[in-house]
């Protein structure tokens, strides 16, 4: 059997390079920090003090000047506790101790401190007796040994997640500079299509690529919104997009082919949009628009069916909305021996859904593009190459986690 013509359609490759390279203005906002989490920084931060703000004892025990301590075992005087939180009242003399708490401030004079089970409570507890030799500065934290006042904690275009929260929380920025998400209008064509929660006709199926999509762009730095399912009528689509083009970026599932009732192309012209990406050399996935419009706006027309316009959202629309976060667009690509042979694949980049259980890849039988039941059991996509021949089990092979 003939293959198709393909020669008019663009790699995966040159539409990431199409998409890598479309301007973008990034806006950059201050948020506070539960705002901020997953975002990326617009700006270095510097700590604000040195940390630890003092020369703090790193456990439970007494301060002592080390000069006492030439002869083990040796009797102190216990004059005072310091508290974490707290600060010694006086000066430590030759033959004094002072309990301590892990945390608190180091008191004038001392200059060791000795663990609680190095020592012995006399019964009034009055006094300690210190059992074992400790070396001078021993379990002392120095101040600014961990940063010093001024240094740079956080550095501009670093994602924040719990930990760089809790940096920002111990240098009190508590309004953090972010580049701010792009916001994301999502809309679903066709007649054949009704919400989940309504009951289809004979002739009509559930839309489940609204719902699909705006959690899949929870992965992403964005702000979805779900703009609902317009029919197949040109005027009620235009309408639905100027209305969409509200947003930094507007998704469109169906009406992407050359069939009588594909209007969005035509309709984007016709907005002054320019088509960059057409039709793409990827299954599935091959009735894939991009276009910037005016205003600095852009569109991504999706394939209809939803394993389709899954893998093209996750596989190009994303890194859109990741350079438009301040973040970076690669993805990650990992690499599993097959636990399956593979057949010859065929002239478009495949993004086959499998399992990855943690050894190997479990490529799961291709039944189309329309097949959510088996995208569902995937957790990952296989990359094919275009033509790549037939591979034996154990084969290495690129994937992506989902």
């Amino acid at each position: 059997m003939d293959q198709p013509d393909i020669s008019n359609l663009i790699t995966v490759q040159q539409a990431i390079s199409i998409v890598d390279s479309a301007a973008i203005q990034s806006r950059c906002v201050r948020v506070g920090m539960e705002e901020a989490l997953w975002l990326y920084l617009a700006g270095d931060l510097a700590s604000d003090r040195d940390a630890p703000p003092f020369d703090k004892s790193l456990m439970d025990g007494f301060a002592v000047r080390a000069d006492d301590l030439t002869e083990i075992p040796r009797e102190l005087a216990i004059v005072e506790t310091i508290a974490a939180g707290g600060a010694a009242q006086a000066v430590l003399r030759t033959g004094q101790a002072m309990g301590i708490m892990t945390g608190a401030p180091l008191p004038p004079g001392a200059d060791t401190i000795v663990p609680v089970e190095a020592t012995e409570m006399s019964p009034d507890s009055r006094r300690v007796r210190i059992l074992e030799s400790i070396a001078v500065g021993r379990n002392i934290a120095r101040r600014g040994c961990d940063v010093k006042s001024g240094a740079v904690v956080l550095k501009a275009g670093m994602c924040i997640g719990p930990a760089q929260i809790a940096v920002a929380a111990s240098i009190g920025a508590v309004k953090l500079p972010v580049f701010a998400p792009a916001s994301v209008g999502v809309l679903g064509t066709g007649d054949e299509l009704v919400r989940p929660d309504q009951s289809p006709g004979e002739s009509q199926i559930r839309s489940c690529n609204n719902a699909m999509l705006m959690a899949l762009l929870r992965r992403f730095p964005c702000l979805a919104m779900d703009l609902g399912i317009v029919w197949d009528d040109p005027a009620a689509i235009e309408e639905k997009i100027k209305q969409g083009l509200s947003h930094d970026v507007l998704l469109i599932t169906g009406g992407m082919s050359m069939g009588e009732r594909d209007f969005v192309p035509g309709i984007l012209r016709k907005l002054g949009g320019e088509l960059k990406i057409t039709k793409l050399r990827i299954k599935p996935g091959k009735p894939f628009v991009f276009a910037e419009m005016p205003g600095g706006k852009f569109v991504f027309g999706l394939p209809g069916n939803p394993v389709s316009a899954f893998v093209c959202t996750f596989r190009l629309v994303s890194r859109l909305l990741m350079r438009m976060a301040g973040g970076p667009a690669e993805q990650r690509l990992a690499v599993a021996p097959l636990a399956l042979p593979l057949d010859v694949n065929g002239p478009r980049e495949f993004y086959q859904p499998a399992i990855f259980d943690g050894r190997e890849l479990h490529p799961l039988k291709w039944i189309g593009s329309a097949d959510v039941f088996t995208l569902g059991r995937a957790n990952s996509l296989m990359i094919r190459p275009e033509n790549q021949p037939a591979l034996p089990a154990g084969s290495a092979m690129e994937f992506l986690e989902i």
